[in-house]
């Protein structure tokens, strides 16, 4: 049975809705009018016999939805930070200039990290986001640990739009040890772990977001030294400072694209 993202639960306890990656009224408040959806011709089958049949899909992975969080997270804690969000992320969106305080850009990075976790969700699984971490950012407000977000200005792109690498890593084997009956041990295999993790971009007008997370401090750190945009944007979690927007240097789409690929992710059809 579907459970809720971030509070775990699931019906009848509570009822599961619908969840936009990102929230209908941003994208119609501060988005340039864009094709919402495309048709997509595909082949079905009935009785032995192909048709073609055309469907209406979305065209941004922004316009998707999925029924993994439950009515009561969606319409409480996740509304009000979307709600207390916004007031920061409009101004940065139309490039106005202003002050970014440090409060602010926590709340920023606390959004970037829900939105984050919830386009994770879109993929296929492996899901890479860990239920202590979601169950960290709804108890706390705050992003978890062993998760970075940075921002940038970026040229203005005329749809939302994101793009979300999925990683492995193994991680040192552990001896699986076996004892008889005269007290003896030996290793009888190795058992390796695995550590999962994701580089996730989201690109809104001019404003850029990148968030690295991972289950374990060694995969967010490699993650963090191998991304490392800090010459070109501006570090908002951990320890959120005050910054002045726009922020140079501004940033391409193919350079953004070009950051979050230092990944090496997992190979997937759905890095789009």
């Amino acid at each position: 049975m579907k459970k809720c993202l971030f509070c775990g639960r699931s019906a009848p306890e509570v009822k599961m809705t619908g969840e936009h990656v990102l929230r209908r009224e941003l994208v119609n408040q501060v988005l340039w009018e864009a094709p919402k959806s495309r048709t997509e011709v595909v082949r079905r089958y009935a009785d032995g016999v192909p048709t073609e049949v055309s469907r209406e899909i979305p065209q941004s992975i922004l316009d998707q939805t999925l029924k993994d969080v439950c009515g009561e997270c969606n319409n409480g804690w996740m509304n009000d930070l979307e709600n207390r969000a916004e007031k920061t992320l409009v101004p940065l969106l139309r490039s106005e200039q202003v002050v970014v305080t440090s409060g602010d850009a926590e709340v920023l990075a606390t959004w970037a990290a829900k939105t984050a976790m919830v386009r994770a969700r879109v993929d296929a699984d492996p899901y890479t986001v860990p239920e202590e971490h979601r169950t960290h950012l709804m108890n706390t407000r705050t992003p978890p640990p062993n998760l970075t977000v940075w921002v940038a200005t970026c040229d203005p792109h005329p749809s939302a739009r994101t793009r979300h690498y999925r990683l492995v890593r193994e991680l040192p084997g552990t001896p699986i040890l076996q004892t008889d009956e005269d007290g003896e041990t030996w290793m009888v295999g190795v058992e390796t772990p695995y550590s999962l993790g994701h580089v996730t971009t989201i690109v809104i007008n001019h404003i850029e977001l990148f968030i690295a997370e991972a289950d374990s401090e060694a995969l967010h750190t490699e993650l963090v030294t191998t991304l490392d945009p800090t010459s070109t944007a501006t570090r908002l979690w951990p320890a959120p400072n005050q910054f002045h927007w726009p922020l140079p240097p501004v940033l391409t789409p193919d350079e953004i694209d070009d950051i979050g690929s230092l990944a090496q992710p997992i190979p997937t059809a759905n890095n789009r």
